[in-house]
């Protein structure tokens, strides 16, 4: 969460001629309500079943950056799904700069709302310990440095 994932997707897609999608822009696209929605009147398991869902769907998909939302590949195996997909990024920060990023946006994101900054910290701090060996599953991983668009293609080419 915070990571730029989205950004970076635009910004490598338009690089590579590629599309790309936002699996929690699609969710909300298909259920036609927000995702913090989703997760207060339908709850987390829904949701996450609407991701395995979507990436199941991305099987036959060729030339798409897909960026995920951040407890994705954390569930219902997807991770290794998307290993299977194609070339898996992880856009590494740390907890701090993470914070720096959301912290003006607890009330849009379901699993952060209406935290104290400590309340925020402490959960961002404690998310990426529990999720940090998912994502040390990726083929790439990308250190703050190495997280724009010319630099990921060349990770990518190696």
């Amino acid at each position: 969460m915070g990571a730029g994932k989205t950004t970076l997707a635009k910004k490598l897609a338009s690089k590579l001629g590629y599309q790309w999608i936002d699996t929690d822009q699609e969710i909300e696209k298909k259920e036609g309500v927000k995702v913090s929605e989703i997760f207060e009147v339908r709850g987390e398991a829904y949701f996450r079943a609407l991701e395995k869902q979507l990436i199941d769907g991305l099987i036959h998909s060729e030339k798409m950056i897909v960026a995920t939302g951040g407890g994705l590949p954390c569930f219902n195996n997807l991770m290794e799904n998307l290993n299977h997909l194609g070339t898996t990024i992880y856009l590494e920060r740390t907890p701090k700069e993470l914070f720096q990023r959301v912290k003006q946006a607890t009330n849009s994101r379901p699993l952060i709302a209406h935290k104290t900054d400590d309340e925020l910290l402490e959960y961002i701090e404690s998310t990426m310990e529990k999720r940090r060996e998912i994502y040390l599953q990726s083929n790439i991983i990308a250190d703050r440095f190495s997280q724009t668009p010319e630099k990921i293609i060349a990770l990518i080419q190696k």
